[in-house]
């Protein structure tokens, strides 16, 4: 493992084990047993270590249409399982502080990787000649839609800090906005969707 790999993962464990206001600088070298300016050296902070998250989870996928299946959507829906997955592993606490040190200044971590867009656009363009979604809207555009709901949830499960089925709600929402078929639907029909549990009864 390369020195910035090790600080990466580091202040990760160790964040998830405090939380990231409690640990410091000199917490994160002492356990990587570094100097400051070896730190420094690769990143100018310690926000820095957030801010390619999601880049980093990303480059890990492997980004490819999987040619012996025709199953479209369900590979759809493992790269956003993969990212949720990689969300729930970082924790509520980091997520607050990525939101945080974008809101003070944009550092990119929400911006659109290409690869990973192109990819997830010609899945739902095939998803889309075979029938197994029914929506006509430009893929395009339904990705771009994708990654905002699935950036609204985060906002919202790091509000809440709460403990409600973040794959489960992310998953089932994917399926109602693009209209699935049903014999490829694999979660649209749950009943444990976030809006059953914080909207408030007709009746009430």
């Amino acid at each position: 493992m390369d020195t910035k790999q090790l600080i990466l993962t580091t202040a990760y464990q160790l964040f998830q084990a405090r939380s990231y206001q409690e640990v410091s600088i000199t917490d994160i070298c002492t356990a990587c047993n570094l100097t400051k300016p070896a730190f420094y050296y690769h990143f100018s902070s310690k926000s820095e270590l957030l801010i390619h998250y999601y880049k980093r989870v990303v480059e890990t996928l492997s980004l490819n249409i999987d040619t012996k299946t025709v199953d479209y959507w369900h590979q759809y829906l493992t790269y956003f399982t993969e990212l949720v997955q990689a969300s729930i592993k970082l924790g509520p606490d980091m997520i607050s502080q990525l939101f945080i040190t974008n809101l003070t200044v944009d550092k990119g971590s929400f911006d659109f990787i290409q690869k990973f867009a192109d990819i997830c656009i010609e899945l739902i363009t095939q998803a889309q000649a075979t029938g197994q979604v029914r929506t006509h809207q430009r893929p395009k555009n339904l990705f771009i839609t994708s990654a905002f709901l699935f950036t609204g949830y985060e906002v919202y499960w790091a509000i809440k800090n709460d403990d409600f089925d973040q794959i489960k709600n992310v998953l089932s929402s994917l399926e109602v906005l693009f209209d699935v078929a049903p014999e490829f639907s694999h979660y649209e029909s749950t009943t444990n969707l976030l809006h059953n549990k914080y909207l408030p009864d007709q009746d009430g």
